[in-house]
């Protein structure tokens, strides 16, 4: 599947250094660059995006709570961002009791508005963690995971699915939805080449996964890749579905590791992309505003 898949345009989405953490919530695509924490948001993939944020430092997760609010994960710790009278504001952070070194990556929120984060280890060795964050309330769900990265719900919210890039897994654990216990946890894929990153879930049971080093986005069904989008540059970071009838997919891509000359050979990494798919994408759950 590579007809339609085409670059956005700079000034609609300008060329990152790591795009990460696309999303469709509350009306709106949201983005990032990870490498010096730009986030955007905007209600469409043809008009100008807005800049909500310029942290100058790794942000690697923007999770809504509205077409006014999200929560990022900014180094090792959580804050919001809140539309105001006079711009988007910053939170205060929330600590989550990771030590020096740590970092947050990929997330997202359940159907409680809790917050689910990957924390990766100094070093990217085997003690990453999977945490649930509950406003202040924060609990590893799992340990051993070597590099957590993409998550995403199945529709009926039993089911997380979660890429470790380190292992090149993608798990899916199966989650008490009331108590948001974590019950067991199956490989679901192992990927054989490449590096499984950034994933996406559509309503017709399917999880789709940027496959870093590939340029891929491969659907996973029952354990089987089943159709592959085919994206011409190599470091596919992460997939988004939705628009107004939930079609609409945006890829995110990755020029990290570059030279000057790397990016003038490769003038297509670290662009976003925009497909179709031929499944609509679950809804994404939004942070409860009250814990942050």
């Amino acid at each position: 599947m590579s007809e339609g898949v085409e670059p956005l345009d700079e000034a609609v989405a300008p060329r990152t250094v790591l795009g990460e953490s696309p999303r469709w919530a509350a009306g709106r695509w949201w983005w990032l660059d990870a490498d010096d924490g730009r986030v955007w948001s905007g209600p469409d993939l043809v008009s100008p995006p807005e800049l909500i944020m310029h942290a100058g430092r790794r942000v690697s997760l923007v999770q809504p709570a509205g077409a006014d609010a999200a929560v990022i994960a900014d180094g090792a710790v959580v804050r919001s961002l809140r539309r105001t009278s006079s711009g988007w504001e910053q939170g205060a952070p929330l600590g989550l009791g990771l030590g020096e070194g740590w970092l947050l990556n990929d997330g997202c929120a359940d159907a409680h508005g809790r917050l689910w984060a990957g924390a990766v280890a100094p070093g990217h060795g085997p003690e990453g963690v999977l945490l649930r964050v509950d406003g202040r309330d924060v609990a590893v769900m799992r340990d051993g995971i070597q590099v957590s990265n993409g998550m995403g719900w199945s529709s009926d919210g039993r089911t997380l699915f979660h890429v470790d890039t380190g292992r090149r897994q993608l798990l899916a654990h199966r989650i008490d939805v009331a108590s948001g216990e974590l019950l067991a946890t199956e490989v679901l894929w192992q990927c054989d080449d490449g590096l499984p990153d950034g994933l996406a879930v559509d309503a017709a049971h399917g999880v789709w996964v940027a496959v870093y080093g590939t340029g891929q986005v491969r659907r996973i069904v029952d354990g089987r890749p089943e159709e592959v989008v085919e994206v011409p540059t190599s470091q596919v970071t992460s997939v988004a579905l939705g628009g107004p009838d939930g079609c609409e997919m945006l890829i995110t891509t990755a020029r990290e590791g570059f030279s000057a000359e790397d990016s003038r050979r490769d003038p297509l990494a670290g662009r976003l992309f925009r497909a179709r798919a031929p499944y609509a994408g679950v809804e994404t759950p939004l942070i409860e505003r009250r814990h942050y």
